[in-house]
């Protein structure tokens, strides 16, 4: 217990002695740093829901000869499987496909700041169905 009391009253002293203005900065920069992150881990988990959904999409296709006219007629998804209802949108367009990510059910607000962040290399498009996508 000793060892924790130490750095709170030591954090409670200088903290008192900062001026306002740098503790602004602080704030800001700390602020920064946290959108930053939440940035990082937005996109972490557009990219995990966009592929899952692919993996989903053309796993139908190879068991059934074609592409699924909506997303519910998928079969075998977990419980975690199912965030892709709200994460994507697919539209089937004749023997092909268009899935984009929904920026407006985002994890952690600023769907403006999000749009776009997903890059993928040609070789990842290769052999898949979906061809039009809001995601590079």
């Amino acid at each position: 217990m000793k060892n924790l009391m130490l750095p709170l009253i030591l954090t409670a002293l200088l903290s008192s002695c900062t001026p306002d203005s740098a503790k602004e900065t602080m704030n800001d920069e700390l602020q920064e740093k946290i959108d930053e992150q939440l940035l990082i881990a937005e996109n972490m988990l557009n990219d995990r829901e966009f592929k899952n959904a692919i993996a989903h999409i053309e796993l139908h296709k190879l068991r059934n000869g074609n592409y699924p006219n909506a997303l519910s007629e998928l079969m075998f998804l977990t419980a975690m499987d199912s965030s892709i209802f709200y994460s994507v949108e697919y539209t089937r367009l004749d023997s092909v496909y268009e899935l984009n990510i929904n920026f407006e059910h985002s994890f952690f607000g600023d769907e403006e700041k999000k749009a776009g962040q997903l890059k993928y290399p040609p070789e990842f498009w290769k052999g898949l169905g979906c061809v039009k996508s809001n995601v590079k």
